[in-house]
């Protein structure tokens, strides 16, 4: 078995990073969970008019209104099959606020008439959107997300996310940057940071519900 990312990508998978193939390599046949700790060097973005619009998406864990440097911050990956029987990838993501602990989610399956995967935010997983994935020349992963659709009918304002992660050798960290960006408003997430991670063995009594969520 493939992973969804593999498949994305066919031969470019091999120009990956060793350690960005092991973690996007993973399939539900192997039994094994990422478990990763690091910290967010900084998390800026959004108007500030649209702050209560965020502040209401964190019940979702679609995203989040606080801001600040040097946050703490968690991510879990899980590899299962969902109920529909679709290979599927989840992120639990977790940022410790001095004052909240936020999650912003998501799970990955790879859509056989789209031949891409399709990226499922939230505990509800409503919204969703196509992901274009490519490998970069220094081995990294470029991921990209734009046209929002609301269970899977209804266009939401168009909204381009774009994800670069590349492994450290010197730290022996995965590095992450994002950034989602409205034509109009301008930046509404931007973080970067680093991200220790394990390979642990697991069994389906330890995926939370939908693969990710508690």
């Amino acid at each position: 078995m493939t992973s969804i990312f593999h498949r994305a990508l066919g031969e470019q998978f091999y120009q990956l990073h060793p350690e960005i193939q092991k973690k996007y390599g993973l399939t539900s046949k192997q039994n094994i969970m990422t478990l990763g700790q690091g910290r967010m060097t900084e998390i800026r973005g959004t108007p500030a008019a649209l702050k209560p619009l965020l502040y209401v998406s964190s019940y979702d864990h679609i995203g989040f209104a606080e801001r600040g440097k040097n946050i703490p911050f968690t991510m879990e990956n899980y590899a299962y099959q969902d109920e529909l029987g679709r290979e599927t990838v989840s992120w639990v993501r977790r940022f410790f606020f001095p004052y909240a602990i936020r999650g912003h989610d998501a799970a990955m399956y790879f859509d056989e008439r789209a031949g891409g995967i399709v990226y499922s935010l939230g505990k509800s997983g409503a919204v969703s959107s196509p992901l274009y994935v490519e490998a970069t020349p220094k081995g990294g992963l470029f991921m990209q997300s734009e046209q929002l659709t609301f269970k899977e009918k209804y266009r939401l304002p168009k909204l381009t996310t774009s994800v670069y992660e590349h492994y450290d050798e010197e730290v022996q960290a995965y590095r992450v940057h994002m950034h989602a960006e409205h034509h109009l408003l301008g930046t509404m997430l931007m973080y970067e940071g680093h991200i220790y991670t394990e390979f642990l063995p697991m069994t389906y009594n330890n995926i939370p519900d939908r693969g990710i969520f508690v």
